[in-house]
């Protein structure tokens, strides 16, 4: 996605499905086993990769 917004310079857009349960739970269990939700594991490295929310790209949710 960063790579998509640096080559276009458009803001992309990613959408996934969320279950509940705790973003750290998820991260080790994807971390660990490859497995779990990937919507937070994905916010979470974008929120790290790029400070500015501005400049993020977009993460949708439902």
């Amino acid at each position: 996605m960063l790579t998509i917004r640096d080559g276009t310079g458009q803001i992309p857009h990613s959408y996934f499905e969320w279950t509940g349960g705790s973003p750290v739970g998820h991260f080790l269990r994807f971390f660990l086993f490859g497995q779990g939700e990937v919507a937070p594991v994905t916010r979470e490295v974008l929120r790290e990769a790029e400070p500015d929310g501005s400049r993020r790209p977009r993460v949708h949710v439902g």
